[in-house]
Parts: structure tokens; C-alpha cells; sequence
């Protein structure tokens, strides 16, 4: 479709509106919650969205993340939200959480034939713990590959990727999401001195920290509001992307783009399907 060259700050404009109330339910139950990934960038180099960002990642241990995913279901609007998980559709393509607002239409290039609900999302992921034991952690590893790859192809290890295809081949998707998603919620981010996202795709090492590094939220000026941090957010960054103060190419900003196949931010997701769009 053609784009409004304006679509990307409205698209924003909707996330904060989104992050606000999200926030304001996370400090009512207390729930600690962290802006993550590129929007932390944002927050840190920008002091807001990145200019060209066009999502929103925020993060979670794993106790406050079945507790945010609780309250959300009986606390926010569902006129404006859905809670959407791999529990609740069949066909939802990835192992983590989102929050969509299903009072607009966003369905992206890479999944529009696939029939789930959309509208625009805040992005959830959950971190879990990193055992010791070099074991366990290589079996962690594993299995966040498989959890992973249960819904997108991200696993680069070609013995791996074909164990995997056979895998899938004999056991089906979801059944091997529910069995590797249980053994990596194993590990209580409360019991581990190291701490790892199981729902990104940078890779294991990229995205283990130190607990202390999460440490408390750090609430800092985002946009026209505040928004929490991790409170060792240049360990956590630099973990992650190395010089992340360094504003990135044409072609490096252009792969990480989010390519709608349809968007309209006043047009309810539900009215688009009447419409057989």
C-alpha cells in the first residue's frame, strides 16, 4: 500500500499513547517492567523514539511477567487492547507476548497471510534465569533456539536447524513451543545471579546480564513522559550492540524495518476483517 510519509510518527504517537496506560497499570500493581532494545537506544541517544523505529520492546522477569499478563487480561480496556499469546491462537507465529491496540489496522509485509489478530503492538519479553551449571545453561540455550525457531527461523547452526525441521516435521509447533517454552521457564530469574531474554533473536550471549545490571527500573524522560530504564542500561546496551550511540547506515536501518502490508490507526482491526480487506 502506499505509505503517508508521516505513517511512522503517527505510528509512535500511538505506541506512547499505548506504553502510557501500560505503564500506569505496571505502577498501580507494582510490576517492575523495563523499555528495552532499540526503544531503550531511543530513550538513551534520543531521549524518545528513535526517529525511524517503528515498534516498542519492553521486558520482564519471569514472576512479573505472568503477573502483567494476568492483570492485563482482567485490567485493560479490551474495547482498545488484546492480550495476544501462543496460548490463545492457533496460528500466532512467535514465543513472547504482545499488547495490541485493536482500535487500529498494522499487519506487516512478512505475516499477511497469516490469520491472527493485529493492530499495532507493544512487544513483551519475558527474561528467565541462567543456571550455573554449564549443563543446564547449554541446555537453556537449546531450548530457547527451539522455542524460538517453534515460530520463526532463527536458528543459524545447520545441524541444529535440520534437528529442528525433523522435529517439527514429527511433533508439530506448538507442541514443541509448550515443552521448550516449560523447560526454559526452569530457571526463576529469583534463584540465578545471571538473567537472559528467551523471546529475542540477537542470540543467547548477547542477551545474558547480570542480575544486578536489570538492577531497578530507572525512570528517565522518554518523549513527553518518563519511562523506566534498566538501571545499568550502558552494560545492558553495549551487551546487545556494542557502540549503540553510533546513529547506524541507510542499509542497516532499512533491514531492521517493520514493511506494513496495511496500516490505518483509525480503522478498528475488527472492521478491517468485515471489510475482507
Amino acid at each position: 500500500m502506499k505509505l503517508n510519509k508521516n505513517y511512522k510518527r503517527e505510528l509512535q504517537l500511538t505506541m506512547l499513547d499505548m506504553i502510557n496506560d501500560i505503564d500506569a497499570l505496571c505502577k498501580k500493581h507494582n510490576i517492575e517492567y523495563y523499555i528495552a532494545y532499540g526503544s531503550c537506544i531511543g530513550a538513551v541517544r534520543h531521549k524518545g523514539f528513535i526517529p525511524w523505529d517503528d515498534d516498542f520492546d519492553i521486558t520482564m522477569t519471569d514472576d512479573n511477567y505472568f503477573k502483567f499478563l494476568d492483570i492485563c487480561e482482567k485490567e485493560l480496556d479490551k474495547n482498545k487492547y488484546y492480550v495476544q499469546t501462543p496460548e490463545k491462537e492457533e496460528k500466532y507465529y512467535l514465543s513472547f507476548a504482545k499488547i495490541r491496540n485493536i482500535q487500529t489496522t498494522l499487519i506487516e509485509e512478512k505475516n499477511s497471510d497469516i490469520d491472527i489478530t493485529y493492530g499495532v503492538y507493544i512487544d513483551v519479553f519475558p527474561l528467565v534465569g541462567v543456571p550455573d551449571n554449564k549443563l543446564k545453561k547449554q541446555l537453556l540455550k537449546i531450548n530457547r533456539a527451539f522455542m524460538l525457531s517453534s515460530n520463526i527461523n532463527v536458528i543459524n547452526n545447520k545441524i541444529l536447524k535440520t534437528i529442528f525441521n525433523l522435529l517439527l516435521r514429527i511433533f508439530g509447533r506448538k507442541r514443541i513451543l509448550k515443552y521448550t517454552t516449560k523447560r526454559c521457564f526452569k530457571y526463576k530469574c529469583s534463584e540465578c545471579k545471571e538473567i537472559v531474554s528467551i523471546a529475542d533473536g540477537d542470540g543467547f550471549e548477547k542477551n545474558i546480564i547480570n542480575k544486578d545490571v536489570l538492577g531497578k527500573p530507572k525512570y528517565v524522560p522518554f518523549e513527553d513522559i518518563y519511562l523506566p530504564i534498566p538501571e545499568g542500561y550502558d552494560t545492558y546496551l553495549t551487551n546487545i550492540y556494542g557502540d549503540y550511540m553510533q546513529i547506524p547506515s541507510k542499509e542497516q536501518i532499512k533491514k531492521s524495518e517493520h514493511i506494513p502490508y496495511f496500516i490505518d490507526l483509525n480503522m478498528p482491526y475488527s472492521e478491517y476483517k468485515k471489510k475482507g480487506k
